[in-house]
């Protein structure tokens, strides 16, 4: 019979597999959507349609922060970011940018959005990213608050739904990056003497000239053609075009089974 250790262990080892298969549902959401749509040809769209179309990004009006986070080369009308704030002692590989550093926890997540278009073939279409925030219920970056011990409490990023780590964006060719000492005017701060040099913020964009997929429905706004996300359709971004998202959402997938497969059959080990 087992013991309340090994009940304990088996409880939290298939709580790490239901939560892998519940990611592996929002990655088939995403492939499903991917899969179901063609590259669209130019031409008109209309209100409703669900398109799917890869060109460069055109950044009409820059994101909020985005000087402070993105290399001054950059023009960034969209943002993926994740506050995080550093762990002593604890040092972690960053493969965005190919180097080590010390090791930070994620508190917070979201998508920051100005104005940016995607064109192919002559055909001009606004993006609208505002569904991803909604979805994962994604704060704005100005509305975190630093320094708050109740709020500033991190999870292991697997329990969590963050949209840093969401199925439906696959942004990886424009990262950036800053401390939280030069956010400290934009983000909200527990306490005036809040001391923000253990905080900061990672992001990846949608830079100006940088090729762009996305895919949703359109919908026209003041006679502009937007795409958005819906409970019906998703959102879908990828800046290394569908290939590059299908392949990601294909890693993922094969992660999330086998973690879900080897968390199961453990626990089952020790329940048995």
């Amino acid at each position: 019979m087992a013991g309340l250790g090994e009940l304990a262990l088996g409880g939290l080892l298939a709580l790490v597999g239901i939560v892998s298969l519940y990611k592996l549902s929002r990655v088939a959401r995403a492939a499903l959507a991917l899969w179901s749509r063609s590259l669209d040809a130019p031409g008109t769209v209309t209100d409703g349609e669900v398109v799917a179309v890869e060109g460069e990004a055109v950044v009409d009006e820059p994101a909020p922060a985005a000087d402070r986070l993105f290399d001054g080369d950059e023009t960034v009308g969209a943002y993926l970011w994740r506050a995080q704030f550093t762990e002593a002692g604890n040092v972690t590989y960053d493969s965005d940018r190919g180097e080590f550093r010390q090791g930070r926890n994620t508190f917070a997540s979201g998508v920051e959005a100005g104005r940016v278009d995607v064109t192919t073939g002559g055909r001009k279409l606004a993006v609208d990213p505002s569904w991803l925030r909604e979805v994962h219920d994604a704060p704005a970056l100005a509305d975190i608050e630093v320094g708050n011990p109740a709020r500033n409490v991190s999870l292991p990023v697997y329990f969590t739904r963050y949209v840093w780590d969401s199925a439906y964006a696959h942004l990886r060719g424009t990262p950036g990056k800053c401390s939280g000492e030069e956010l400290a005017e934009v983000v909200d701060l527990y306490r005036e003497d809040v001391h923000t040099d253990g905080f900061a913020i990672d992001a990846r964009g949608v830079a100006d000239g940088r090729p762009l997929f996305v895919s949703g429905e359109i919908r026209v706004e003041d006679g502009r053609p937007t795409v958005v996300g819906t409970d019906e359709t998703p959102l879908l971004l990828s800046d290394a075009g569908s290939d590059g998202l299908r392949r990601a959402l294909l890693w993922r997938a094969a992660r999330y089974i086998a973690t879900a497969l080897a968390m199961v059959g453990i626990a089952a080990f020790f329940l048995s």
